[in-house]
Formats: structure tokens, sequence, C-alpha cells
């Protein structure tokens, strides 16, 4: 039997459930917070519908998961504030003209993902219509995270534009970021140690959860091996065999097709709908 859940399947199971108890991939932390990312109105409406539906839903992750996390905000803050600072030089000037010509030509990277993302949409659209299929719900608006902000090696390139200190009237990158990024990163992390339950076998409150108290690091790399998926998620799919959590919430196809051969105990949350876009893939597996 499949250990793997659509949304609507997985609600209609915990309906009436005092208690709902999930492992959440670093995926579903991001698309609840990101208004711009393309998975944010499936999991808001997934998370009201669990609300609705059980009075304690405990949500639990791992370093691995805070790592993406921040890691995908540190991108997406600095995009932000470099974007501001680029349009503020246009009133006052305030970084040199070679910051200014760096940041242009990444954003013109930056925009051509952003149209190359809605030409590839806008070609699903006419696919689905000519088989008659409304079409006006999607919206072609939101984009993936490379097409949303500045990849790692863009930022690098600003970044070595950049002077390290302010110098006259310009201002330097660390500067920069200590008023853009230190303080956000922060609080971000503040609000997912609030949000979430960290297992580790070194507190107390998290041993109860563990059917193995020494945590075996290498079997990720078994994992990771197994189903060809990223280490991060076995890493993951890894602390999970280590526990008595039964549910894993995640919007990544390879969590899905990884856990079912590293983790049969586990079952796997995900879309409904995406669940079933994986079907000819997963079939007979």
């Amino acid at each position: 039997m499949a250990n793997r859940i659509g949304f609507r399947e997985f609600l209609k199971k915990v309906d009436g459930k005092k208690t709902v108890e999930l492992i959440v991939d670093a995926n579903v932390i991001i698309a609840s917070r990101d208004k711009k990312h393309r998975d944010y109105k499936v999991i808001q409406e997934f998370y009201d519908s669990l609300d609705e539906l059980s009075s304690t839903l405990t949500l639990f992750t791992t370093v691995t998961t805070k790592s993406e996390f921040l890691e995908y905000y540190r991108r997406k803050t600095l995009t932000e504030g470099i974007l501001a600072l680029y349009n503020a030089n246009r009133n006052k000037k305030v970084i040199s003209d070679r910051v200014k010509a760096i940041i242009e030509n990444q954003i013109r990277a930056r925009n051509f993902r952003q149209k190359q993302e809605v030409q590839k949409q806008e070609k699903v659209e006419q696919i689905l219509e000519a088989h008659d299929i409304d079409t006006t719900e999607l919206d072609i608006e939101e984009f993936s995270i490379d097409a949303n902000y500045f990849k790692d090696s863009e930022l690098k390139e600003i970044k070595k534009a950049f002077r390290a200190r302010n110098v006259d009237n310009e201002g330097g990158w660390i500067s920069f970021c200590n008023k853009v990024l230190v303080n956000r990163l922060h609080a971000l992390e503040g609000e997912l140690d609030q949000l979430c339950h960290y297992l580790t076998t070194r507190d107390k409150e998290s041993l109860k959860y563990f059917t193995k108290t020494d945590v075996e690091w290498r079997a990720a790399t078994q994992i990771c091996g197994e189903s060809g998926m990223g280490y991060s998620d076995a890493m993951i799919l890894n602390m999970a065999n280590h526990t008595s959590i039964e549910h894993i919430l995640t919007l990544d196809f390879d969590m899905v097709y990884g856990g079912h051969f590293s983790s049969p105990s586990k079952t796997i949350i995900t879309p409904t709908d995406r669940l079933k876009n994986y079907k000819s893939i997963l079939k007979g597996i």
C-alpha cells in the first residue's frame, strides 16, 4: 500500500481528531509565509482546514529545515533590499555607478526568468484550453524562487561590486546587510521557533517522540543513495525515521518518491492535485 496521501484525503482522515502531529518540510513553511510563492494559497487553505477540524496542531521540524528556511529568506530579503536601494539611488546617489550597473545586469537576468515562467504557464493554459479546460483560476503572477529573487551567484556578483565599508556618500555592503538583513533573519528565526517544535535528542521534550535515543546520521547517506533524493531531504526523512511521528507534510516530489522507499512506516502528505500528477511516475511503487 502506498504511504502517500493527498491533502483532501488527509483532512477527511483527521476530521474530529483532538491532536494532529506533522513533521513539516522547509518548502511548506516557506510557502506558508511568502505571498509571492506559487503554493502560498494551497498551504494556507490546508492549514485553515486543519484548524477547523482539529483542536491541537503540532508542527515539528529540524535544524536542516531551519537552514533551508533562513537561506530562502536571506535571498528574498537581500533581493528586496537591493531593489529598494537601486530605486532610492534615482533620487539621491547612494551607490556607485559600478554597483548600479551590476544590479541592472542582475535585474535583467531575473526579469528574463520571470518572462520565461509567464510564457511557460501561458503555453500550459493554451494546451488546457484546447481541451476545453477552464484556466481562469490560474495565476501567472506567482513565480518560483529563482524568478522572484536573485540567485546566490547573482547576489555574490552584486556583493563584489560594493565596497565593504561606507566611503563618503557610498554605502558599503556590511552596513547594508546590518540595516536590511540581520534583524530580519533573527526575527524570522524567532517566529520559526514559535511555530515549530525542533526534533533533537538533546531536548527533554523531544525525547518522548524518539524511538531511538541516538540518531544514526550516516543513515541519511543511505536514504540519499536509495532514490537519489537531495541530501537535505534525506536528513529530514532520517530524523523522521527515528521518531514515532507518523505524518510528513511536503510540497516536494522527491520527498514523496524517496519516502516510499526509505520511510515506509511514515505517511507523506502532499497536495491532492499534485499527487494525481505524479500518478504515472509513482505507478507500481
